[in-house]
């Protein structure tokens, strides 16, 4: 592995280890604390700094950069006060798991002082902001240990299970000069393990012979990059296969063995399942009963890289924790030819044929029964999207009530492909993109997100119009945080029985997303009926292929309980 010397100041020896680690992009919000580090891009050639306008799309935008090129982030905020307003982002990537170094500045509050502008109170420590959303973290207050806390996070991020890492760095350790340093490249430590004989027979048996299956797919496989030896499996043992929470892409959507996501699988077997196999899975509890999923099933299996999202709120009969790759050729390789025309498989082959074949059939009979529909139906757009909009998309997603399952996900050339979070801290999406679409350049990326989710991070905007990313984003418009919205009727009690849903409606006064975006350099364009859908999402596309970002906001109706109130708490200011 190569070695070089260095001398330099502390922010130059981490600017050469970031070089060294191949660091493409720095996302970043600049404070002065960080000025050593600032001050290295002007010295030391090699990364691209990438300006966005605060701490959560900061972070998000690595998050996407991540998902999307399969490396590890570098994100610099600033100081304490930067990486809290980033904390809600981190909180995204530590549920996803996403590989990432944040750093930030640190400023000392015990040998001359106790209270800074920005920095922790005294008897706090920085590292307790960032305990909980975290795997590992460090404080830096040595110079000479910059290039070794930095090598040991990049290691520490992509090494399974993979998560983001965060280091604070002493201003005065950036900027001091003279540092002497040793450059060399950490690389993730390679989880290959596979399961003992006794382990693999038992789940190769359970799977060859199970009348009742169910395969539930996670993000592991995608990070694993195990795609072609999952399809294997699953075609071979004749496997029904879910995903998790909205984890629309992680399966092939219009794969005759795809059944749903896991929280409303269509068609459930009557006796229930005999073998449940999670392959990656990371369930998305509510920490109420209803979590402890499969309660009936024989034989559940978990394969997985994360040993602390396996057999816990539902327990399990086999588990392997490795990279799932590796597991998943062990299974393959123990496949007889002669067991492809045993019964029940072929039977249930044909069963998941037709049980397809009915689901597509369903999802297309409804966007043309609401093709007029007045205001847009988020079904009609979606329809129109999956159709309309570029081969080898990159969607990124924050919408949890956008018609993504209809888009044509898969793991082909053509396929799209999606990004998203579920740990649910909206101000997601905008960074995201930013950062997907510098992560995979030759892909066309769209982000397609709610409006109230824009409003936490609308700055983005002028991030992609700087650095002349072709993001094409589309706006669901329905003035509602409709989630919150359909879960609070849900919940019932005074709101359902008045139809009166506190602070969920978002008009009055309407936000115009198409002059948002204008006044930070982007074109756009408003589409309210659906004759005009088509031809917009056509000129998103020309705009897209051309090299320029464009929005389009489509207003689409609300649906599901309380669709039709516009209510608020009316506030009169006292006399």
């Amino acid at each position: 592995m190569d070695k070089k010397k260095v001398v330099g100041t502390g922010g130059e020896v981490l600017m050469h280890q970031l070089v060294a680690q191949g660091v493409e992009y720095a996302f970043i919000n600049t404070g002065s604390a960080e000025a050593g580090f600032y001050d290295a891009f002007l010295t030391v050639p090699g990364v691209q700094p990438i300006l966005l306008l605060a701490e959560n799309i900061v972070v998000s935008a690595a998050d996407g950069y991540a998902k999307a090129s399969n490396k590890p982030a570098f994100v610099n905020v600033h100081l304490a006060a930067g990486t809290r307003q980033g904390s809600g982002q981190m909180l995204n990537s530590y549920f996803d798991g996403t590989p990432m170094v944040v750093t930030a500045g640190y400023r000392e509050n015990g040998s001359f002082g106790d209270h800074n502008t920005l920095g922790v109170a005294s008897g706090f420590s920085q590292m307790g902001s960032v305990a909980d959303v975290t795997k590992k973290r460090w404080e830096v207050h040595d110079a000479r240990g910059i290039a070794l806390a930095t090598r040991r996070a990049f290691k520490e991020a992509a090494t399974l299970p993979t998560g983001p890492v965060y280091l604070a760095f002493a201003s005065a350790a950036l900027d001091a000069k003279g540092v002497e340093a040793t450059i060399q490249a950490a690389s993730a430590l390679e989880s290959a393990q596979v399961p003992g004989e006794a382990t693999l027979a038992a789940i190769h048996d359970a799977l060859l012979n199970a009348e009742r299956p169910l395969m539930v797919v996670g993000p592991d496989v995608r990070s694993a990059g195990a795609h072609r030896e999952l399809l294997d499996l699953c075609e071979r043992f004749a496997l029904p296969v879910a995903v998790g929470f909205f984890d629309y892409g992680a399966f092939p959507m219009r794969h005759p063995h795809y059944v749903g996501m896991i929280q409303n699988v269509l068609e459930v077997p009557d006796e229930g399942y005999d073998v449940v196999c999670c392959i990656g899975f990371r369930q998305n509890t509510t920490a109420s009963p209803r979590d402890e999923k499969f309660k009936d099933a024989g034989t559940i299996i978990a394969i997985g890289h994360d040993p602390s999202v396996m057999g816990n709120t539902f327990a399990v009969d086999l588990a392997v924790v490795g990279d799932v790759r590796h597991t998943l050729s062990a299974l393959n390789g123990r496949w007889q030819a002669a067991d492809a025309e045993r019964a029940h498989l072929v039977k249930r082959r044909q069963a998941l044929a037709e049980q397809s074949a009915r689901r597509l059939a369903a999802q297309s009979d409804q966007a043309r029964q609401l093709a007029g529909a007045k205001p847009i139906h988020p079904v009609l757009l979606g329809d129109a999207m999956a159709r309309c909009l570029a081969p080898n998309t990159l969607l990124v997603s924050e919408n949890f009530n956008a018609s993504d399952h209809l888009m044509p996900f898969g793991y082909g050339e053509d396929q799209w492909r999606m990004v998203r979070t579920c740990g649910g801290s909206l101000g997601y999406g905008l960074g995201a993109a930013i950062g997907a679409q510098l992560g995979a350049p030759q892909r066309p990326v769209v982000l397609s997100i709610g409006d109230g989710s824009v409003m936490y991070s609308a700055s983005g905007f002028w991030t992609m119009a700087r650095y002349h990313l072709p993001i094409l984003t589309i706006v669901w418009n329905n003035q509602q945080y409709q989630t919150v919205r359909a879960n609070f009727a849900t919940w019932g009690g005074n709101m359902k029985a008045q139809n009166r849903y506190p602070e969920t409606f978002l008009g009055d006064p309407a936000i115009d997303f198409v002059m948002l975006a204008k006044a930070q350099g982007i074109e756009g364009l408003h589409v309210h009926e659906p004759a005009e859908l088509e031809a917009a999402l056509r000129r998103g596309r020309q705009a897209q292929a051309a090299g320029q970002p464009f929005v389009i906001e489509v207003h689409i109706s609300n649906v599901g309980a309380g669709a039709d109130q516009s209510w608020y708490m009316p506030y009169a200011p006292a006399p």
